[in-house]
């Protein structure tokens, strides 16, 4: 999108839809992101803050913000701060900023993370710390069958991964999907782990499979559990050795967490609702699970993209594909080669990508996959008699991406502003002459 037209959208001001879908557009220019980023409408900073990197500066002044919104405003202090934890997918850094915030009311707001507690605990003001303590003793306090709700609700999830007692465990133990946070809960008894062990359902030993605390016994037990995904499961546990996890049979989709960067993989829903965070691992776990013969813990390590040395040429496409999704400097023939071989999860990151490469991408026009199709309107050699041509595709969004490209004939263009289907991609053509975007 040209600058002029950038400027026109934030000056003439023509309501929340253009403004939105400025602050969503992936080529808007940096010092406009962050005019954006004062806007009074919440909406269009949550948009902006979604799409662009931010310093703890930058978050620093969200949460101040936050903590005093204009008085027509259309969300609350605590709805906002919900939404800007959403928007930044759980930056850890958001926490770690709100936790040293010098607005009280922000640091309330890190009570939801558990490693800050004592801090708030021994904050000076007293709401904070008084609050901390609550949720300490909160967090310490055994929980008894009258806490657990009677359905299957947030709740519920929430009071399995407390502190149980023996009466809410065995009250729980004929629950297949309870027993899903049981496994796991440190506080569930050596003899109902053992026994979780043996349990007929594969879904709870794949579950159990995760906690940290299992015996060598128990470890080289689920290493040949009959079921694939237990023996995956288990397989990336810090218990075993690298000579352990090499003789492990293992099937790589049978793990959700990890698996679904694997080729033609739908993204997974959680059933029950998954536990822990999406953040990226330490550098010192990263370094150490770089070299596995598991491909998983290389996996995870490729979602660190500071490692020194990435797994660009990694053997497993789900490694591949993580680096280049988390390695600010990935090559573009990696990303290039990524978003040809993976069809799931992470396929529109991977284009988006600012390393994503354009030249050359007219030789795309014929492929079987519109996904590829479409790269061709990113070509700046891609001639006009191509896009034109594609304009004609089966596939509706190949003709959108080629409605909106800048290498398609003015006359054209004009001429898609009369296209039922086309006309709002050909309106957001950057060819299209500034003056005609404010005709009537």
């Amino acid at each position: 999108m040209p600058r002029a037209l950038q400027e026109a959208i934030i000056a003439r001001n023509h309501g929340l839809g253009p403004l939105f879908a400025l602050a969503e557009h992936s080529g808007t220019d940096r010092d406009l992101q962050y005019r954006l980023l004062a806007d009074p409408d919440w909406r269009i900073r949550l948009a902006v803050v979604a799409r662009m990197p931010l310093t703890d500066e930058d978050l620093a002044g969200l949460l101040s913000d936050a903590a005093d919104p204009s008085p027509d405003a259309l969300m609350t202090t605590e709805e906002i701060l919900g939404e800007l934890d959403f928007a930044v997918r759980h930056d850890a850094r958001l926490q770690a900023v709100a936790v040293r915030h010098p607005d009280p009311r922000i640091r309330v707001h890190a009570l939801n993370v558990p490693e800050y507690l004592p801090l708030l605990a021994a904050d000076a003001v007293d709401t904070v710390r008084l609050a901390a303590e609550r949720r300490i003793a909160e967090h310490q306090r055994i929980m008894q069958p009258a806490d657990l709700p009677p359905t299957h609700t947030h709740g519920f999830w929430s009071v399995l991964q407390r502190p149980l007692s023996r009466a809410l465990i065995d009250q729980v133990m004929s629950d297949e999907q309870a027993l899903y946070f049981v496994g796991t809960n440190p506080s569930t008894p050596a003899d109902v782990v053992e026994a979780l062990t043996r349990h007929p359902s594969a879904e709870v030993r794949r579950r159990l499979a995760e906690r940290a605390e299992l015996s060598d016994e128990q470890l080289l037990r689920l290493a040949a559990d009959p079921d694939a995904g237990v023996r995956t499961r288990v397989s990336v546990h810090p218990g075993l050795t690298e000579e352990q996890r090499a003789a492990i049979d293992i099937d790589l989709t049978t793990m959700p967490e990890d698996g679904h960067y694997g080729p033609a993989r739908k993204c997974p829903q959680p059933h029950p609702p998954r536990h822990g965070d999406e953040r990226p691992p330490s550098l010192d776990d990263a370094r150490r699970w770089a070299p596995s013969v598991n491909p998983l813990l290389r996996r995870r390590a490729a979602r660190n993209g500071e490692l020194p040395h990435p797994l660009t040429d990694d053997p497993d496409l789900g490694v591949r594909v993580l680096t280049a999704l988390h390695h600010p400097a990935a090559p573009p023939d990696l990303l290039l080669r990524c978003f040809l071989e993976h069809t799931g999860c992470g396929r529109d990151q991977l284009a988006a990508h600012p390393l994503f490469p354009v030249a050359g991408l007219a030789r795309f026009a014929d492929d079987g996959d519109p996904a590829v199709r479409r790269l061709v309107a990113r070509d700046p050699q891609a001639g006009p008699q191509v896009i034109a041509r594609l304009l004609g595709d089966p596939d509706k969004g190949v003709r959108r991406e080629m409605a909106s490209c800048p290498r398609l004939p003015e006359a054209q263009i004009l001429a898609l502003l009369d296209d039922g289907e086309l006309a709002e991609h050909a309106a957001a053509n950057p060819s299209l002459p500034i003056e005609r975007i404010y005709q009537p």
